[in-house]
């Protein structure tokens, strides 16, 4: 009787050859499935980079925003023309962005306590008499030394002018060898604030801009170098938004803090002129409004509605820069710390335009 069995040798080799095919083709399945997994990767990595999704759009949380006050201008103020001659020959600069950021300026509110902290802050200062009321918020302090001084000190945002009869005095330019490096410069400057709290965060950690002063004829004129000058200026300024966008206000040349300090006197009393307009900024209440073209504010500067801040030595304006940057006033309240289109160029002319667009922005403010 035949047997039906076969020998183990005819198993071993079937079963061999279905676990190589096996193997081979797992293998293969095995590799297009990880080449698959790393080309579907890369394409959906691709696609929303090619294919974002658009931001939410601005929030404007504030509302409409009130126009930006900027000082009036005598029409002898203005150049008569304008010119565009930019790194890109006549044509604006672009710029990446369709919103900016507005942020909230806490209205200052009259305190009972207000009268005796402006008082105190006169007296650190060493205006110890009683001072003249100017009007219903302004106290002026005078006082007479080696230097004649007075302190006039807004009672209600604190803001005040620290002025002396410095370029009177012959004395304090007889020895220019004596005036501070310009780290020191600064250094005095914020250690004068801060005797009264008045040393902000946000100019505390600047690190200020220095300009180097020689007193000719009783005028202060711009000097060479540390070496030449007679007196040096210190402007201080908020710290960038977003460390790219930077602080303006109506005397550009100027910081929110401006003092011109001694080298002949010393401490404290090296400080013989001193500016401060600040008014604080609160960064946590912030919102997004869509921004006006470059375009449509260089169309507004040309038309003769922007702030010429500083008209320069020319009668036509050759504009060489486009940027953005915050401006905030020094005689008025603003609510808001809003953006702005910064145009500058030849002999010193700087111009101002709203860059908010218009739908959000209330022009009959």
């Amino acid at each position: 009787m035949a047997s039906n069995l076969q020998p183990p040798t005819a198993n071993l080799t079937t079963a061999t050859r279905f676990g190589r095919l096996f193997v081979k083709y797992g293998t293969v399945t095995l590799v297009s499935l990880m080449v698959g997994r790393m080309l579907l990767v890369s394409f959906v990595a691709y696609w929303k980079a090619t294919h974002p999704e658009p931001p939410p759009p601005p929030t404007i949380g504030f509302g409409v925003l009130p126009a930006l006050t900027f000082p009036e201008k005598k029409e002898s103020e203005r150049p008569t023309s304008y010119k565009l001659e930019t790194g890109l020959g006549s044509r604006l600069p672009e710029f990446d962005i369709d919103r900016a950021k507005v942020f909230l300026m806490p209205k200052s509110i009259a305190s009972l306590l207000a009268d005796k902290e402006v008082k105190e802050v006169a007296a650190t200062y060493g205006f110890i008499f009683e001072p003249q009321l100017l009007d219903s918020r302004t106290y002026r302090w005078t006082k007479t030394g080696a230097l004649d001084s007075s302190l006039e000190i807004d009672t209600q945002n604190k803001t005040f002018l620290y002025k002396t009869n410095y370029l009177s005095k012959p004395e304090l330019i007889t020895n220019t060898r004596r005036t501070p490096e310009e780290y020191e410069a600064v250094r005095r400057l914020k250690s004068f604030l801060d005797k009264t709290d008045l040393l902000a965060d946000d100019i505390a950690t600047s690190s200020g801009d220095v300009v180097f002063l020689k007193s000719i004829g009783g005028e202060l004129e711009e000097a060479f170098s540390l070496s030449d000058a007679d007196f040096i200026q210190v402007n201080l300024d908020r710290t960038m938004i977003d460390e790219e966008y930077e602080m303006y206000n109506p005397e550009p040349e100027n910081g929110v803090v401006t003092a011109i300090i001694s080298g002949v006197l010393s401490g404290q009393e090296s400080i013989v002129d001193l500016e401060y307009h600040y008014k604080p900024v609160d960064y946590e209440q912030m919102e997004t409004y869509p921004v006006r073209s470059a375009k449509s504010a260089w169309q507004v500067l040309q038309s003769g509605n922007g702030f010429v801040a500083e008209k320069g030595t020319s009668q036509e304006a050759v504009i060489r820069d486009v940027d953005i940057g915050y401006y905030e006033d020094w005689d008025n309240e603003q609510e808001y710390l809003q953006p702005i289109y910064v145009f500058t160029g030849d002999n010193g002319f700087v111009g101002y335009v709203s860059a908010i667009d218009t739908r959000y922005i209330n022009e009959e403010n």
